[in-house]
């Protein structure tokens, strides 16, 4: 087995210090000490990503620099996939535990093997389903949560056009007007978009809150597939807001849609809302990494 190199260790000795701690933790028997095989999907200096073969079973693993806020993002994505999880909806790994080994933060979930393609009119209904469970609070979440590495204020808020325009889209202006981007029509976007959600008060929806082609999976079986999620920023909020995302990266196929409408209305209005949805994650990504999602932001900006 070829070892890969970190830090003058080879990945193999990392993997099993990493699992030797879960197992102190309690998280998972001893023989997941035992390393039989393991492959490297990500490899940067930001993330390194494994999928690990034990003894004990199969293990994925994210490792992070352990650097500020770096165990709130792991310890937010283990909440939001316990969410998801408890509803039943939309399969996801399961979470074991998140920790801190030799200067680097990890992930611990179960493996799954997963393929790009597969039943999307069955995940159109999964993701229905997920949608269908509210929340009484409001808007919000009972924990940040990040987008990236962008965290995101959760605070509950009765009104849907207050939480999305204060709490997601001027503090994004914020940061990028701190990182030198100076958006001219921030404030004028600002209200527009606070205008167009006035009085639009759906459903606070679980979202998956990042719900793009690259955060969605197939585990392939002989008879269907199973809709499998991953790497979630949850709030409740508008499943508009979920939505808008299938369309921004790449449309999802339709059969996604006509499965997601079996069960969960698409109302009237939404055509128009989409872009607001939308901005939000293109300014994120003008933030985490600049280039032409910054001009992206300036022409949807021009458009709303």
């Amino acid at each position: 087995m070829a070892l890969h190199k970190l830090s003058g260790q080879s990945a193999e000795y990392v993997l099993t210090r990493i699992l030797a701690d879960a197992i102190d933790q309690g998280w998972v028997p001893p023989d997941a000490c035992s390393v039989t095989r393991f492959s490297q999907h990500l490899d940067s200096e930001a993330q390194q990503q494994y999928s690990v073969i034990t003894e004990a079973g199969e293990y994925f693993i994210k490792r992070i620099p352990d650097q500020p806020g770096a165990r709130d993002r792991f310890a937010a994505e283990m909440k939001s996939l316990l969410n998801i999880i408890g509803t039943r909806s939309v399969d996801t790994a399961i979470p074991f535990g998140t920790g801190v080994v030799d200067g680097y933060c990890y992930l611990l979930l179960n493996h799954l093997p997963l393929a790009v393609h597969g039943d999307w009119y069955l995940a159109g209904q999964r993701i229905a389903h997920l949608h269908n469970h509210t929340s009484e609070e409001g808007y919000g979440f009972q924990h940040t949560t990040y987008c990236g590495t962008t965290a995101l204020n959760n605070q509950w808020h009765s009104s849907w056009a207050d939480f999305f325009v204060r709490q997601r889209l001027e503090p994004l202006f914020k940061a990028l007007e701190a990182k030198g981007e100076k958006f001219t029509r921030a404030s004028v976007t600002a209200e527009k978009c606070y205008d167009m959600l006035s009085g639009h008060q759906p459903a606070p929806a679980l979202l998956h809150g990042d719900l793009w082609s690259g955060n969605i999976g197939f585990v392939p079986d002989l008879e269907s597939s199973r809709t499998v999620v991953f790497d979630p920023a949850s709030y409740f909020g508008d499943a508009e807001a979920d939505l808008a995302m299938t369309e921004l990266f790449g449309r999802f196929p339709q059969a996604f849609y006509m499965g997601y409408q079996k069960y969960h209305d698409i109302p009237a209005g939404y055509q128009e809302r989409r872009e607001i949805y939308q901005l939000f994650h293109l300014l994120n990504h003008a933030l985490m990494f600049g280039g032409h999602y910054v001009q992206q932001c300036r022409e949807l900006m021009k458009r709303l």
